[in-house]
Protein backbone atom coordinates (compact mmCIF):
# COMPACT_ATOMS: atom_id res chain seq x y z
CA UNK A 1 0.00 0.00 0.00
CA UNK A 2 2.75 2.46 1.01
CA UNK A 3 4.77 1.60 -2.10
CA UNK A 4 1.75 2.27 -4.33
CA UNK A 5 1.09 5.49 -2.44
CA UNK A 6 4.71 6.57 -2.88
CA UNK A 7 4.67 6.05 -6.65
CA UNK A 8 1.14 7.46 -7.00
CA UNK A 9 -0.45 4.20 -8.10
CA UNK A 10 -3.23 3.81 -5.53
CA UNK A 11 -6.64 2.32 -6.33
CA UNK A 12 -8.71 3.75 -3.48
CA UNK A 13 -12.45 3.84 -4.10
CA UNK A 14 -13.10 7.34 -2.76
CA UNK A 15 -16.71 7.25 -3.88
CA UNK A 16 -17.50 4.22 -1.71
CA UNK A 17 -15.89 5.72 1.39
CA UNK A 18 -17.67 9.04 0.86
CA UNK A 19 -20.45 8.22 3.34
CA UNK A 20 -17.91 7.16 5.99
CA UNK A 21 -15.91 10.37 5.50
CA UNK A 22 -19.12 12.39 5.78
CA UNK A 23 -19.87 10.76 9.15
CA UNK A 24 -16.33 11.57 10.31
CA UNK A 25 -16.85 15.17 9.19
CA UNK A 26 -20.08 15.39 11.22
CA UNK A 27 -18.28 14.03 14.29
CA UNK A 28 -15.54 16.63 13.81
CA UNK A 29 -18.16 19.36 13.49
CA UNK A 30 -19.84 18.27 16.73
CA UNK A 31 -16.47 18.30 18.51
CA UNK A 32 -15.69 21.80 17.17
CA UNK A 33 -19.08 23.10 18.33
CA UNK A 34 -18.56 21.51 21.76
CA UNK A 35 -15.13 23.12 22.15
CA UNK A 36 -16.42 26.53 21.03
CA UNK A 37 -19.37 26.26 23.42
CA UNK A 38 -16.92 25.57 26.26
CA UNK A 39 -15.08 28.75 25.26
CA UNK A 40 -18.29 30.80 25.22
CA UNK A 41 -19.19 29.52 28.70
CA UNK A 42 -15.67 30.36 29.96
CA UNK A 43 -14.80 26.73 30.68
CA UNK A 44 -12.00 27.15 28.14
CA UNK A 45 -10.25 30.51 27.88
CA UNK A 46 -8.97 32.08 24.70
CA UNK A 47 -5.37 32.91 25.59
CA UNK A 48 -5.00 36.36 24.02
CA UNK A 49 -1.66 38.15 24.04
CA UNK A 50 -1.13 41.60 25.54
CA UNK A 51 -1.54 43.02 22.03
CA UNK A 52 -5.24 42.18 22.34
CA UNK A 53 -5.82 42.63 26.05
CA UNK A 54 -3.37 45.44 26.75
CA UNK A 55 -0.42 45.18 29.11
CA UNK A 56 3.25 45.89 29.62
CA UNK A 57 6.59 44.48 28.48
CA UNK A 58 9.83 44.54 30.45
CA UNK A 59 13.17 43.90 28.75
CA UNK A 60 16.52 43.76 30.54
CA UNK A 61 20.10 42.60 30.01
CA UNK A 62 21.46 40.75 33.03
CA UNK A 63 23.02 37.52 34.23
CA UNK A 64 20.30 35.20 35.45
CA UNK A 65 19.63 31.60 36.42
CA UNK A 66 16.64 29.46 35.49
CA UNK A 67 15.29 29.65 39.03
CA UNK A 68 15.32 33.47 38.76
CA UNK A 69 12.78 33.26 35.96
CA UNK A 70 10.62 30.86 37.97
CA UNK A 71 10.65 33.19 40.96
CA UNK A 72 9.64 36.16 38.81
CA UNK A 73 6.81 34.20 37.18
CA UNK A 74 5.53 33.30 40.66
CA UNK A 75 6.05 36.73 42.21
CA UNK A 76 2.29 37.50 42.17
CA UNK A 77 2.95 41.20 41.63
CA UNK A 78 1.71 41.11 38.04
CA UNK A 79 0.13 38.37 35.96
CA UNK A 80 2.97 37.41 33.60
CA UNK A 81 1.48 36.01 30.40
CA UNK A 82 4.79 34.90 28.89
CA UNK A 83 8.53 35.37 29.02
CA UNK A 84 11.34 35.07 26.49
CA UNK A 85 14.97 34.07 26.82
CA UNK A 86 17.55 33.90 24.07
CA UNK A 87 20.31 31.40 23.42
CA UNK A 88 23.79 32.84 24.07
CA UNK A 89 22.27 36.09 25.28
CA UNK A 90 21.53 37.67 28.65
CA UNK A 91 18.32 39.27 27.41
CA UNK A 92 15.13 38.65 29.37
CA UNK A 93 11.68 39.78 28.26
CA UNK A 94 8.53 39.57 30.38
CA UNK A 95 5.03 40.33 29.12
CA UNK A 96 2.39 41.13 31.70
CA UNK A 97 -1.34 41.72 31.44
CA UNK A 98 -2.82 45.14 32.04
CA UNK A 99 -2.54 46.39 35.62
CA UNK A 100 -2.55 49.60 37.64
CA UNK A 101 0.36 52.04 37.37
CA UNK A 102 1.21 51.27 41.00
CA UNK A 103 1.54 47.53 40.29
CA UNK A 104 3.63 48.19 37.18
CA UNK A 105 6.00 50.43 39.15
CA UNK A 106 6.18 47.82 41.92
CA UNK A 107 7.16 45.10 39.44
CA UNK A 108 9.76 47.38 37.86
CA UNK A 109 11.29 47.98 41.29
CA UNK A 110 11.16 44.24 42.01
CA UNK A 111 13.19 43.47 38.86
CA UNK A 112 15.63 46.27 39.67
CA UNK A 113 16.27 44.95 43.18
CA UNK A 114 16.43 41.30 42.17
CA UNK A 115 19.12 41.78 39.53
CA UNK A 116 20.75 44.79 41.19
CA UNK A 117 20.38 47.05 38.17
CA UNK A 118 18.96 50.59 37.91
CA UNK A 119 15.39 51.12 36.70
CA UNK A 120 16.72 52.99 33.67
CA UNK A 121 18.38 49.79 32.38
CA UNK A 122 15.01 48.06 32.15
CA UNK A 123 13.10 48.82 28.96
CA UNK A 124 9.48 49.35 29.90
CA UNK A 125 6.70 49.59 27.31
CA UNK A 126 2.96 49.83 27.76
CA UNK A 127 0.87 48.19 25.02
CA UNK A 128 -2.77 49.14 24.48
CA UNK A 129 -5.42 46.68 23.28
CA UNK A 130 -6.20 48.84 20.22
CA UNK A 131 -3.34 47.39 18.15
CA UNK A 132 -4.61 43.83 18.44
CA UNK A 133 -8.22 44.85 17.84
CA UNK A 134 -7.22 46.76 14.71
CA UNK A 135 -5.34 43.72 13.41
CA UNK A 136 -8.39 41.53 14.12
CA UNK A 137 -10.82 43.92 12.42
CA UNK A 138 -8.62 44.22 9.35
CA UNK A 139 -8.15 40.46 9.31
CA UNK A 140 -11.91 39.84 9.45
CA UNK A 141 -12.50 42.33 6.64
CA UNK A 142 -9.79 40.66 4.58
CA UNK A 143 -11.35 37.27 5.34
CA UNK A 144 -14.80 38.42 4.20
CA UNK A 145 -13.42 39.91 0.97
CA UNK A 146 -11.31 36.81 0.36
CA UNK A 147 -14.20 34.37 0.85
CA UNK A 148 -16.56 36.46 -1.30
CA UNK A 149 -13.99 36.60 -4.09
CA UNK A 150 -13.36 32.85 -3.86
CA UNK A 151 -17.08 32.04 -4.10
CA UNK A 152 -17.40 34.18 -7.23
CA UNK A 153 -14.21 32.82 -8.79
CA UNK A 154 -14.96 29.13 -8.23
CA UNK A 155 -18.59 29.60 -9.29
CA UNK A 156 -17.47 31.27 -12.51
CA UNK A 157 -14.69 28.75 -13.19
CA UNK A 158 -16.55 25.59 -12.14
CA UNK A 159 -19.96 25.75 -10.47
CA UNK A 160 -21.59 27.18 -7.36
CA UNK A 161 -21.71 23.85 -5.52
CA UNK A 162 -17.93 23.57 -5.78
CA UNK A 163 -17.51 26.98 -4.15
CA UNK A 164 -19.63 25.85 -1.19
CA UNK A 165 -17.51 22.71 -0.81
CA UNK A 166 -14.35 24.85 -0.84
CA UNK A 167 -15.84 27.09 1.87
CA UNK A 168 -16.66 24.07 4.04
CA UNK A 169 -13.04 22.89 3.74
CA UNK A 170 -11.73 26.36 4.67
CA UNK A 171 -14.03 26.67 7.68
CA UNK A 172 -12.99 23.17 8.79
CA UNK A 173 -9.31 24.22 8.79
CA UNK A 174 -10.00 27.40 10.76
CA UNK A 175 -12.14 25.59 13.34
CA UNK A 176 -9.55 22.84 13.76
CA UNK A 177 -6.75 25.34 14.36
CA UNK A 178 -8.87 27.40 16.76
CA UNK A 179 -9.94 24.27 18.66
CA UNK A 180 -6.33 23.17 19.14
CA UNK A 181 -5.42 26.64 20.43
CA UNK A 182 -8.32 26.53 22.89
CA UNK A 183 -7.61 23.01 24.15
CA UNK A 184 -3.84 23.50 24.55
CA UNK A 185 -4.14 27.12 25.71
CA UNK A 186 -1.70 28.42 23.11
CA UNK A 187 -1.33 32.19 23.09
CA UNK A 188 -2.98 34.05 20.22
CA UNK A 189 -0.97 36.99 18.91
CA UNK A 190 -1.32 39.23 15.83
CA UNK A 191 1.13 36.86 14.11
CA UNK A 192 -1.32 34.03 14.76
CA UNK A 193 -4.13 35.96 13.08
CA UNK A 194 -1.94 36.64 10.03
CA UNK A 195 -0.92 32.98 9.88
CA UNK A 196 -4.57 31.89 9.98
CA UNK A 197 -5.25 34.02 6.91
CA UNK A 198 -2.22 32.45 5.22
CA UNK A 199 -3.64 29.00 5.98
CA UNK A 200 -6.72 29.82 3.92
CA UNK A 201 -4.63 30.40 0.83
CA UNK A 202 -2.81 27.09 1.20
CA UNK A 203 -5.96 25.10 1.88
CA UNK A 204 -7.75 26.69 -1.04
CA UNK A 205 -4.81 26.06 -3.37
CA UNK A 206 -4.97 22.32 -2.77
CA UNK A 207 -8.76 22.25 -3.17
CA UNK A 208 -8.76 24.25 -6.41
CA UNK A 209 -6.08 21.96 -7.87
CA UNK A 210 -8.44 19.04 -7.25
CA UNK A 211 -11.39 20.87 -8.79
CA UNK A 212 -9.31 21.76 -11.83
CA UNK A 213 -8.17 18.16 -12.25
CA UNK A 214 -11.78 16.97 -11.94
CA UNK A 215 -12.85 19.52 -14.52
CA UNK A 216 -10.16 18.39 -16.97
CA UNK A 217 -10.99 14.72 -16.40
CA UNK A 218 -14.69 15.20 -17.14
CA UNK A 219 -13.87 17.04 -20.37
CA UNK A 220 -11.66 14.19 -21.55
CA UNK A 221 -14.52 11.72 -21.22
CA UNK A 222 -17.69 11.65 -23.22
CA UNK A 223 -20.08 14.17 -21.79
CA UNK A 224 -19.17 16.58 -19.02
CA UNK A 225 -20.84 15.02 -16.00
CA UNK A 226 -18.81 14.12 -12.93
CA UNK A 227 -19.17 10.42 -12.19
CA UNK A 228 -17.82 7.77 -9.83
CA UNK A 229 -15.00 6.67 -12.13
CA UNK A 230 -13.77 10.23 -12.69
CA UNK A 231 -13.86 10.98 -8.97
CA UNK A 232 -11.83 7.88 -8.05
CA UNK A 233 -9.30 8.29 -10.85
CA UNK A 234 -8.72 11.98 -10.17
CA UNK A 235 -8.31 11.69 -6.42
CA UNK A 236 -5.95 8.73 -6.73
CA UNK A 237 -3.85 10.73 -9.20
CA UNK A 238 -3.53 13.80 -6.97
CA UNK A 239 -3.30 12.02 -3.60
CA UNK A 240 0.47 11.62 -3.64
CA UNK A 241 0.96 15.12 -5.04
CA UNK A 242 -0.99 16.57 -2.12
CA UNK A 243 0.99 14.54 0.41
CA UNK A 244 4.33 15.50 -1.19
CA UNK A 245 3.36 19.17 -1.25
CA UNK A 246 2.37 18.99 2.40
CA UNK A 247 5.60 17.27 3.45
CA UNK A 248 7.84 19.72 1.58
CA UNK A 249 5.93 22.62 3.17
CA UNK A 250 5.81 21.20 6.70
CA UNK A 251 9.52 20.31 6.97
CA UNK A 252 10.86 23.90 6.82
CA UNK A 253 8.06 25.12 9.11
CA UNK A 254 8.89 22.36 11.61
CA UNK A 255 12.50 23.54 11.41
CA UNK A 256 11.37 27.10 12.19
CA UNK A 257 9.45 25.83 15.22
CA UNK A 258 12.48 23.91 16.48
CA UNK A 259 14.95 26.75 15.88
CA UNK A 260 12.56 29.32 17.31
CA UNK A 261 12.14 27.38 20.56
CA UNK A 262 15.84 26.51 20.77
CA UNK A 263 16.94 30.12 20.33
CA UNK A 264 14.15 31.51 22.48
CA UNK A 265 12.57 33.38 19.57
CA UNK A 266 9.06 32.10 20.22
CA UNK A 267 7.57 35.57 20.06
CA UNK A 268 8.69 36.23 16.50
CA UNK A 269 8.89 32.85 14.81
CA UNK A 270 6.74 30.21 16.47
CA UNK A 271 3.70 32.47 16.82
CA UNK A 272 3.54 32.49 13.03
CA UNK A 273 4.92 29.02 12.31
CA UNK A 274 2.73 27.02 14.72
CA UNK A 275 -0.66 27.82 13.13
CA UNK A 276 0.94 27.37 9.71
CA UNK A 277 2.13 23.90 10.72
CA UNK A 278 -1.34 22.95 11.94
CA UNK A 279 -3.05 24.57 8.96
CA UNK A 280 -0.94 22.91 6.27
CA UNK A 281 -1.62 19.45 7.70
CA UNK A 282 -5.31 20.30 8.08
CA UNK A 283 -5.46 21.80 4.58
CA UNK A 284 -3.99 18.66 3.03
CA UNK A 285 -6.53 16.55 4.90
CA UNK A 286 -9.54 18.75 4.11
CA UNK A 287 -8.72 19.17 0.41
CA UNK A 288 -9.29 15.44 -0.05
CA UNK A 289 -11.19 13.97 2.88
CA UNK A 290 -13.62 16.87 3.32
CA UNK A 291 -14.30 17.45 -0.38
CA UNK A 292 -14.81 13.75 -1.21
CA UNK A 293 -17.99 13.15 0.86
CA UNK A 294 -19.65 16.26 -0.57
CA UNK A 295 -18.61 15.53 -4.15
CA UNK A 296 -19.81 11.93 -3.86
CA UNK A 297 -23.28 13.25 -2.98
CA UNK A 298 -23.61 15.32 -6.14
CA UNK A 299 -22.37 12.63 -8.52
CA UNK A 300 -24.77 11.22 -11.07
CA UNK A 301 -23.89 7.59 -11.62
Amino acid sequence: MFKKLFIGNTKINFYNIGSLLFKIFLIELIVFILILSLAFTNVLDLNLSVDFTGGTTYQLETNYASNDVSEIMNSNILEISRYQTFENSNTLIFRATEATAEKEAQFLEYLSNKFNIPDSDIEFQRVGPTFGSEITQKGLRALFIFLSFIVLLITFRYEFRFSLIALVALIHDLLLCLSIYLLLNFEITPSTVIALLTILGYSLYDTVILFDKLNDSTKLKKGSVLNEETLNTTFNEVLMRSINTSITSVIPIASILFIGNYLGLSGSLTDFALPLFIGILSGTYSSIFITVPFLSRIIKK
